[in-house]
């Protein structure tokens, strides 16, 4: 399956590193590529679209609800989820060969459902990935896979007033995963279920730190 995307070229177009922008419930590909401006130049930005719809407008990556989340069941359907990331994976190598970007250098960014796609990618797509930015994301039980997640660089953040995914659902789980890798970094941010300034801020700012 070929999923809809945009693009914005890195400076140099050969070779260049990538970002990939996975959007959240009832988003679409416009919606975190209204951050491309403040993304490195020297990166390769790509923004993909969910691709079931929804009756309301929008899409989703996979089905889920809001009771869902509060009784910790958000991969209920957990065969979607594995079909899914498999489906994202194929594309990034799809569109890392087509316009001929670094595949060691390839970073995944999402936000809330597509935040939860990335600790997917990062607990079974490892080598594919180089670094995961999940913000305001739930994260499933990782059972005895929690190890996987020691070779990828991982930035993650969730708003202190968060509604949606209320931030003691996955705290727990996250100070879990910091204390058994050293490549995570976690911040929480005086908000709701967003990206304010502060925390773009702080994105930008690790980006260009472990930057290659």
């Amino acid at each position: 399956m070929d999923l809809k995307y945009l693009i914005r070229h890195s400076e140099n177009k050969e070779n260049s590193p990538s970002i990939f922008l996975l959007h959240g419930y009832g988003s679409n590909k416009e919606d975190l590529f209204s951050l491309e401006g403040y993304l490195p130049k020297n990166h390769t930005i790509i923004s993909l679209e969910a691709p079931i719809s929804l009756p309301f407008g929008g899409f989703t990556w996979f089905e889920v609800n809001q009771e869902d989340i509060i009784n910790k069941s958000y991969y209920k359907k957990e065969e979607d989820v594995d079909e899914i990331a498999e489906v994202i994976i194929n594309n990034i190598n799809k569109l890392s060969t087509q316009f001929g970007l670094n595949k060691s250098d390839t970073t995944v960014l999402g936000f809330s459902q597509g935040g939860s796609i990335c600790w997917k990618l990062g607990l079974n797509y490892s080598e594919n990935i180089r670094r995961i930015l999940p913000i305001s994301s739930y994260i499933n039980v990782f059972e005895n896979k929690i190890d996987n997640h020691n070779n990828i660089l991982t930035y993650t953040s969730h708003g202190l007033y968060d509604d949606i995914i209320p931030i003691d659902l996955v705290k727990e789980t996250i100070l879990e995963l910091i204390e058994s890798n050293d490549n995570i970094t976690f911040e929480e941010f005086p908000s709701g279920h967003t990206i304010n300034q502060e925390n773009l801020s702080s994105i930008i700012k690790w980006i260009e730190a472990t930057n290659l």
